[in-house]
């Protein structure tokens, strides 16, 4: 797990990528690599700079290797065509041999690479039957390998997350690829003839003028959408969607480089299982134990998060009957109420795994110095209150002080996406029901839905029939009846009234088609945004096993209901699962993601620190958000009569990114 950054000039008349740019993009992301740091600068002629900095190990610079860097620095304005600059975390082979940007044998490939391929074991068996020699342990290497055994067809053959640079010195050519799912983030932009990209958006957007995208401010605030789309809410910067790749070259005399962009990997409807409910869970089972399994792969400890759900739970118990050892495993708890408290759960999943447990109460009296942390870190606005639970998990883990210097974590992200995890997924599936005319089977399921969930009848029956109106009156509904987002937003926003997006129609099932919809565009990307910053803020690569793409594929090809079944959610985990579950754990059917007391703070303490903020005359959020509508809104919620706490977070965030992002010096 590391930082990569780098430029390629496309344009021959362009200024040069320079050596002190290189180690500005490094210098702005440090805490994703501590243990190592290392550039590449190439000039036309093939003419290489390898060099390190303050962070390259001492034993680096000596190694006998093709890649090593020299001691010395050039000249911050050394000139080339195209740069690489590296911040490692060392995970696999923790010696010099994995520092990067690697070469293969021959010199005529580069790379930089943030993430893990974790079959590469594999992988290098099945290389070095084909005449491939290797020196090194790491995955980084099996990469080189593979691109030049089989070019961009290895990436269907790498199980892991991923982003990374190809450099193809003999072609000139440049390959930056992501993952399937985009666990790990690849930004980049195209500028005065240069490209750029790195892994965090502040190597890109620090290092010149930038202005906020106005569009993705409106889908915050109207829409609560971040993550969505390619474009950023920096203007002109762009995230490389998950299972994309982008391939350009470099620009010669009245022959710039262009960009292409395409998808390699989505998943695929028309792949169907027919299987038993017996079946169906003994496959699931296998691929979950292998899909952990091998996300234990590392030469440093490997530890967990742990909530107390399904899904944690899952995960602690299948790896503990891998390890010799007990393993480690953070949560969080809040002294506010059992809302916000699931230290029972957590608790009975430590007992049955055997886990050292290690725990954290926040009391939210940090409440302003970790938002600006989170800002600072995430880069875009969030959606949701749960970062500053996730952000405390990831503290006590890590580095930082009072940490456990914990560099790798299993979690549990994804498994509600691909499972139907979410209250929210009973009206998908409630509508299957009705549609396919399983009258009795949906009475029982509205029922329960109704009177044990507590949402009642007229919210129930609303949530089911509402998404089958047709679009413009389904808008025009969310607008008089809904939550009334679109009443704050301020005059810059007007020209943005764009229809809410629905999911496309791809599976069987509108089930189905809402998961993948959700995992792929609406809500897991945003979700894996906030885990990548909020772990490597403090040193630590997260793995998640419901998102090893055979799992998710099989998932998703089985005929049939399998997800939620009544009230019950991810019905095919339980059956898979129930011998290793905890029982008052395998019958949860509750629904805490990372449940953070925020809005009691919020309205309590921290509320006259909240008008100030939100409606000074000055505020950085003016043109987004109407004070005169903000100040109604605000009053009503924080006398309890408007129940729009996520709003309020928004507002927050909103507020306080474009004060640090646009309005304060930060270091360039």
């Amino acid at each position: 797990m590391c930082g990569i950054a780098g430029q390629l000039r496309l344009d021959a008349a362009a200024p040069p990528v320079t050596a002190g740019e290189l180690v500005a993009m490094a210098d702005r992301m440090p805490w994703r690599g501590p243990d190592d740091e290392g550039f590449l600068l190439e000039d036309a002629s093939g003419a290489r700079h390898l060099f390190g900095g303050p962070a390259t190990p001492p034993d680096a610079f000596d190694a006998p290797l093709p890649y090593a860097p020299a001691r010395a620095r050039p000249a911050p304005g050394t000139g080339g065509d195209v740069g690489f600059a590296f911040r490692r975390l060392a995970i696999l082979d923790l010696s010099p041999a994995g520092h990067q940007p690697m070469c293969d044998p021959t010199g005529r490939f580069w790379i930089v690479f943030n993430g893990e391929i974790y079959n590469y074991i594999e992988l290098r068996e099945e290389l070095a039957g084909r005449g491939h020699v290797f020196r090194t342990g790491s995955d980084t290497e099996v990469i080189l390998a593979a691109f030049a055994q089989w070019g961009l067809d290895m990436l269907p053959r790498m199980n892991g997350m991923w982003g990374m640079a190809l450099w193809d010195t003999r072609e000139k050519t440049l390959v930056l690829a992501r993952d399937r799912f985009g666990v790990k983030p690849v930004y980049y932009t195209v500028r005065d003839g240069r490209l750029a990209f790195a892994s965090e958006l502040k190597p890109i957007v620090l290092a010149g003028p930038r202005r906020p995208r106005d569009a993705a401010i409106h889908a915050l605030l109207a829409r609560d959408w971040v993550d969505h789309e390619p474009e950023t809410f920096f203007e002109g910067v762009f995230q490389l969607p998950a299972g994309h790749l982008l391939v350009t070259r470099a620009g010669a005399p009245q022959a710039p480089g262009t960009v292409s962009v395409r998808r390699w990997w989505d998943l695929d409807p028309s792949r169907r299982e027919v299987l038993g409910a017996r079946e169906s869970a003994e496959r699931f089972r296998a691929l979950f134990d292998d899909a952990v399994r091998l996300r234990l792969r590392a030469d440093v400890p490997v530890g967990t998060c742990l909530s107390g759900g399904v899904d944690s739970t899952a995960i602690i118990t299948a790896a503990a009957e891998m390890l010799p050892h007990p393993m480690r495993a953070f949560s969080v708890a809040y002294d506010e109420g059992p809302a916000f408290d699931e230290r029972p759960w957590i608790d009975q999943a430590v007992a049955r795994s055997g886990a050292i447990p290690a725990l954290v109460v926040p009391d939210g009296r940090d409440l302003w110095e970790t938002l600006d942390d989170l800002v600072w870190h995430q880069e875009d606005p969030s959606a949701g209150m749960g970062l500053y639970s996730q952000w405390h998990v990831m503290k006590l883990a890590g580095r930082g002080p009072g940490g456990h210097g914990m560099k790798v974590l299993l979690d549990g992200q994804g498994g509600d996406e691909l499972l139907g995890g979410y209250h929210r997924y009973y009206f998908p599936y409630l509508r299957d029901r009705l549609v396919q005319g399983e009258l009795g089977v949906f009475a029982g399921a509205f029922k329960g839905v109704a009177f044990d969930q507590r949402l009642g009848v007229a919210q129930t029956m609303a949530k089911v029939l509402v998404p089958l109106l047709p679009p413009p009156l389904f808008d025009w509904g969310r607008r008089t009846f809904g939550q009334g987002k679109d009443r704050v937003l301020g005059e810059a926003l007007s020209p943005f009234r764009a229809a809410e997006p629905r999911p496309p129609w791809r599976f069987e099932s509108r089930l189905s088609n809402q998961l993948a919809w959700d995992m792929t565009a609406r809500f897991l990307p945003s979700l894996l945004r906030y885990e990548d910053r909020n772990s490597m803020a403090w040193s630590i690569e997260t793995r998640l096993p419901f998102l090893d793409y055979r799992l998710a594929e099989f998932v998703f090809s089985l005929a049939g209901e399998r997800r939620i079944r009544g009230t019950t959610t991810k019905v095919l985990l339980r059956e898979a699962l129930a011998d290793r579950l905890p029982p008052s754990i395998l019958a949860r059917r509750d629904k805490k993601g990372y449940e953070t007391p925020t809005d009691h703070w919020i309205r309590t303490r921290e509320k006259d620190r909240v008008r100030a903020l939100l409606l000074a005359p000055d505020a950085a959020s003016r043109p987004y958000l109407d004070r005169a509508a903000v100040a109604r809104e605000l009053d009503a919620y924080l006398d309890g009569r408007r129940p729009i706490g996520l709003q309020v977070w928004r507002w927050i965030h909103l507020e306080l990114w474009l004060s640090r992002f646009f309005r304060e010096e930060v270091p360039a």
